[in-house]
């Protein structure tokens, strides 16, 4: 059974989240094989997708239309093949897998130190059990190992055990894209995630230096890709378990800190 760590990068337009996703891919490529990070890790294999190679086609019906503008709303997650999207991911991850639970370690203040404490291993330590995501699992199996084959788990170390007693080959798994954390699937799936963020006028200089296909039409930025963008991230900025990144900031810096936040999840 393969261990997989999913680490989700999402952002505003011209953010610089496929900059950086290609830089972590880099990175990890760069590792293969290796010990990364701590001695008891190493790296196995890496895979990126990218939510922008499943805009559907121009002329599907399922896209809709800005009337004002007569042009398509490209900023909604039915402009996105998200089924097959869906279905790309749990074909990379296979039948079998672990999932890493980066959070699985709580710690709590002893009198000179900080101890790790992790508790045993119950039904609800796996994501998929008793959870709207098994129902994803079927949705997007193939069928070739049935429906009750595949076998989903996290990483659960008892009391008596810690990391370092555990040799791992760790794969990862980069998901890139703008919606990804309005999608239920790909939001619950990202054990680590990373939204990069940028102010108004910074993303609008960005986006008009930038040609899309089909082009943006006059008014297409300030009348949806901007009200859109602030309408999807109100529904997860205030989740506790995403990162949230400057894209102001030099790349080489994100770079670096999303590395060290990486590092200390593990």
């Amino acid at each position: 059974m393969e261990t997989w760590l999913v680490i989700g990068i999402s952002g505003v337009t011209n953010g610089g989240k496929t900059t950086l996703a290609k830089s972590l891919h880099h990175y990890f490529t760069g590792h293969l094989n290796k010990i990364i990070f701590k001695e008891n890790i190493t790296m196995n294999k890496v895979a990126l997708l990218s939510q922008d190679d499943y805009f559907l086609p121009v002329d599907s019906p399922k896209h809709k239309v800005i009337e004002k503008l007569g042009h398509i709303n490209w900023e909604i997650l039915s402009s996105i093949d998200m089924d097959k999207m869906c279905h790309d991911i749990m074909t990379i991850l296979g039948h079998k897998f672990i999932l890493y639970n980066c959070h699985q370690l709580s710690k709590t203040e002893g009198e000179n130190n900080i101890a790790e404490q992790v508790d045993p291993v119950t039904d609800e330590d796996n994501i998929f059990a008793d959870h709207f995501l098994s129902n994803y699992l079927n949705k997007y199996d193939d069928g070739s190992a049935g429906v009750n084959q595949r076998t989903t788990n996290l990483i659960k170390k008892s009391k008596n055990e810690t990391f370092l007693n555990m040799n791992i080959k760790l794969n990862v798994l980069l998901i890139e894209g703008f919606l990804i954390f309005n999608h239920p699937f790909t939001l619950d799936l990202c054990n680590v995630k990373f939204h990069v963020h940028l102010p108004y006028e910074r993303c609008y200089e960005r986006r008009i230096q930038r040609v899309y296909d089909p082009p943006d039409v006059v008014g297409y930025f300030e009348m949806c890709v901007w009200p859109m963008y602030e309408k999807h991230f109100k529904e997860f900025r205030d989740r506790t378990d995403i990162y949230m990144l400057n894209g102001e900031v030099p790349k080489e810096n994100i770079l670096n800190y999303v590395l060290n936040c990486i590092k200390d999840l593990l």
